[in-house]
Formats: structure tokens, sequence, C-alpha cells
């Protein structure tokens, strides 16, 4: 986690807006502080807490654009996480202080706002620094990407703090291990059928948990990647399918707002023509960048799909995916950028539509509704 920032950077946060993207429960936030009041009133330990330092369990994450290019150039991620700290220990928003986990009067502030120690050789405080660079690295706080990541470094908290059944996590991993098999077959193609699904699986599994690269390195020189990229690279991929996955099942709902956007977000009430004139221009430009960030998750997953399937089920040239490959790790945060806002525009017009038929708003919320998505998709 890298601590560059040139300024201090303790800003107060809007309740409106801290408000709305609670509301909205969208993987751009991850509300610590609610899910730490589950795992309380399911019976949670201590030893079963997320954070060492206990206030930290308190606090709110959010993922957000840099306000500037000091912090933009100072981080390998385009999108940052701010982590949000209340005045009180409900964090029920009557106001509170924010940072980016990148500033570097981070510690400073985990010091003064969360109680965490201040001495370097602290076990607990290093502890905690590590689940805030997992977050931090993350590009959305997804509850299978937080969990599945958390459990690679070794962490096993309560099971609370990730908002995803057995069942569901299982089935996202076996989908994933499924992508993963053709790639060990093609890298080990002279194992005897004997022992070949025994070793397959076995192989899988260490590419899932990208730990043993020494058993890993014919996947790796098939696919021409070093070992000093690995471990990034398999994530990433990994990443992507679990994009992917979620892509495929959230069609018909990005069709059902993309149709409300263009047939339903008029206003009820009547209004004076430069009061139309404002609300159109507002609405061009909520359809154009959601438009816009639908269009860049598809042309992503389509260069992915395509050029696996050009690989894995055409047995042609390997270059496309091998390029593909090289550049995931980017792909896998600009993948979880867009569809995290496109996810939070969906689940923000939700709390202004609810589950009436009658979808259509009046003038005023219809307008501070396209000023917020607007905001959210074009991270501004």
């Amino acid at each position: 986690m890298s601590h560059t920032r040139r300024r201090v950077s303790i800003d107060r946060l809007a309740v409106e807006q801290l408000s709305r993207m609670l509301q909205a429960g969208s993987s751009r936030v991850f509300n610590c502080a609610a899910l730490h009041r589950n795992v309380l009133a399911a019976g949670g330990a201590p030893g079963q807490f997320l954070f060492k330092t206990g206030d930290l369990n308190n606090a709110i994450f959010m993922k957000e654009v840099y306000p500037d290019d000091d912090m933009r150039e100072a981080s390998t991620n385009p999108v940052g996480t701010k982590i949000f700290f209340s005045y009180n220990q409900k964090a029920d928003l009557e106001g509170g202080k924010s940072i980016f986990l990148n500033d570097r009067n981070l510690r400073t502030a985990l010091q003064f706002h969360a109680g965490m120690s201040a001495s370097e050789a602290s076990e607990e405080a290093q502890a905690d620094l590590k689940v805030l660079e997992i977050i931090d690295e993350l590009p959305s706080v997804d509850p299978f990407l937080f969990r599945e990541r958390a459990e690679a470094e070794g962490l096993d908290p309560h099971p609370g703090y990730f908002e995803i059944t057995e069942a569901e996590y299982g089935r996202i991993r076996d989908h994933v291990m499924r992508q993963f098999q053709p790639i060990v077959e093609s890298a080990f193609d002279d194992v005897t059928e004997a022992n070949k699904a025994v070793f397959l699986k076995n192989l899988v599994n260490k590419l899932w948990d990208a730990t043993d690269m020494e058993a890993l390195g014919p996947v790796m020189d098939a696919m021409g990647i070093s070992e000093d990229t690995a471990g990034d690279t398999f994530y990433a991929w990994k990443g992507i399918i679990y994009y992917d996955y979620i892509f495929s099942r959230r069609q018909e709902i990005w069709k059902d707002y993309a149709n409300w956007l263009n047939t339903e977000s008029r206003p009820l009430d009547s209004m004076p023509v430069m009061a139309q004139m404002k609300m159109n221009e507002r609405l061009m430009e909520w359809r154009k960048l959601y438009q816009k960030r639908w269009k860049a998750v598809h042309l992503m997953l389509s260069e992915y799909r395509d050029s696996y399937d050009l690989l894995f089920r055409d047995h042609k040239s390997p270059e496309p995916f091998i390029k593909f490959l090289k550049n995931s790790r980017k792909r896998f945060y600009q993948l979880g950028d867009s569809m995290s806002r496109v996810e939070h525009t969906i689940e923000v017009w939700r709390t202004y539509v609810g589950d009436s038929s009658m979808r259509f708003l009046r003038f005023d919320p219809l307008y501070e509704l396209g000023g917020t998505s607007v905001r959210i998709l074009s991270g501004r």
C-alpha cells in the first residue's frame, strides 16, 4: 500500500451522498460497520472479527475515482478506496471523516480515528494493514472477490463479513475452475489416462491458489507468463471470469434499466421550457454514459471470450489469448470499475422508483436521480 500523497486529505463526506450509496448497497461500498453488527448478533467472537483494531470494524469503505493527478499517479490502480469513520459508534451518518487508503497520512488517521497502534512492530496493526491492502487492491468489493482474496492470504474472518452463501460461492468457484481446466490440459498433454483426472484436478486447484509456481511452470511457459507476474495474472484472470459470470446473469436487469432510460425517464409534471431543456441535456448525458459503460464491458468480455474460444475450442492461434492474459490486470480493474458503476447506478435508481410498475418520476426527483447517476457513471 503506497502512502505517497503530498497533502492531508481527510475530508468531510456529504451525508446525503453516503446515505444514498449505502441505501443502494452496491459493490462499490463495503459497509463493514453494518456487517460487523450482524456478526456480533450472530455470536461472532473477537478472534473472528475482520480487523484486530476494534474501531476499524465500524468503518465504511467506498470505491471512488481519485480526485486529482497526484493521487492517480501515486497509485497503480485507476480506482481508489476511501475509508469513512463515523463520529459515533453506530456509523449512522450523522457525520464523520474520510481518507483514501493510499494517502501518506493514512497511518496517522488510523491511529487517531480507529485507535490503531503506532508501533511498527504491532502484529495487530500489521494484520489490519494487510486487510486494508486487500480491500484497496480490489477493483470492486464484491463478496466473492473479497472472500477469495482473503482466503488466499490465509485470513479466516467470520463468514458474516461476506454477503455470499456457500452455495453461490461454490457455483462461482466451479465455474472459474472449468475455465481453468483447458489451459492445464494443453500445458500437460502427456499425462496418462490412468491418472489424468486426479492430476488435472490437482493442477487446477494449484492454478486457483496460484502459489505453487514450480508445479505451474508448464502453464506459465505455454502462456508466456513470467514467474514475477504469474500470481497477479492468474488472479486477474480469475476476476475476469467472475465478472463474465456476473455479466451473463445481469443482462435482463441491465436491459430493463436501459429500457426505462429510453422510454420512461420523462417527468410526470409539466415544466417551463428552460427546465425541459435542462432535463433533456441531463438525460442525453445520462444515456450516453450508460451506453458507454455497457459497451466497454461488452467489448472487454467479448475480447476475452473470443481469444479463449479461438485457442481452446477452435484450437487455433494462442496469440490473442496470450495477449489478453498479459493485459489481464488492466482489464480486471477496468471491468470491475465499469460493472460496479453500472450496478451502483441501477441500485440507486431502484431506491427512487421502488418496485412499482408505474416508474415515472416527477421533475425534481428525476433531475436529482440523473445528476447522481451521471456522477457515478462518469467517475466525477
